[in-house]
């Protein structure tokens, strides 16, 4: 069975249903202008953010993220990229009293295989009232306990919890081939942000190569040249192939 979330608040006046936005504690009744306080450590909200990219957005962010510094070079242009599919995403966000003021932190609300979803930033300023998904989108149920996301918010030192809510956040989940073997990695629908957790890499034993050469000359030039201007001159024209190979490396890499 799912969270019970709340989306309305009743008007102690006149009872009349009004939305209940995000972060207020303070709702002024749009029926006969009463000023409601809310005490939202007892409440449950769904709200959902609403999504900014369009398919062929999620992908052309997609291919940005591959031309970048974390993957292997020619990733953008060798790679296949198949499925986009777009999926609504449940996390659990709790507003935080702080000594500094308040502070939003997230927990997933479900399983998921990249981690990096528990490090995702939500503007809650931008965040509205859930209703029911479009045609198309994969509504990924809410199946971990709000009584879990607050044990892994208590591990994380984190107490003072002023709201709970239920957020689904618009992602695009892409898959793509690169060199006979299948990846995946998921694209926020309002940000563009790429998250991935296994994804082809760039190679770091060329650079540490290069490091490893670089100690070895420095060093032995170091030993062998008594002299401090010979020496400072030695170092000067080694690190002109050095940084060559480098720049080499980068390239090919």
């Amino acid at each position: 069975m799912g969270p019970v979330t709340q989306n309305t608040v009743s008007c102690t006046q006149c009872g009349g249903e009004n939305p209940l936005p995000s972060g207020s504690r303070l709702v002024e009744c749009q029926y006969c202008d009463a000023r409601l306080f809310v005490d939202r450590s007892g409440v449950i909200s769904h709200y959902r953010l609403p999504p900014l990219l369009s398919a062929d957005q999620a992908r052309a962010a997609l291919r940005r993220w591959m031309a970048g510094n974390d993957t292997v070079k020619g990733l953008d242009r060798k790679s296949t990229i198949g499925e986009i599919a777009a999926v609504s995403f449940p996390m659990w966000l709790f507003r935080v009293r702080q000594p500094g003021g308040e502070e939003v932190f997230v927990e997933p609300a479900a399983p998921t295989p990249i981690p990096q979803l528990a490090d995702l930033r939500l503007p809650a300023g931008e965040l509205e009232p859930y209703r029911t998904e479009e045609d198309g989108v994969e509504a990924v149920q809410a199946t971990i306990p709000l009584e879990t996301a607050r044990g892994w918010l208590e591990q994380r030192g984190v107490s003072n919890v002023t709201e709970s809510a239920l957020v689904q956040v618009p992602l695009w989940r892409a898959r793509y081939s690169f060199r006979g073997q299948d990846f995946q990695a998921l694209i926020d629908g309002a940000t563009g942000q790429v998250l991935a957790a296994v994804y082809p890499e760039k190679a770091e034993s060329p650079y540490y190569l290069v490091a490893a050469l670089g100690l070895v000359l420095f060093g032995l030039e170091g030993l062998l040249i008594p002299s401090p201007f010979a020496k400072l001159l030695a170092y000067a024209v080694t690190a002109i192939p050095l940084t060559t190979l480098a720049y080499w490396v980068t390239r090919k890499v």
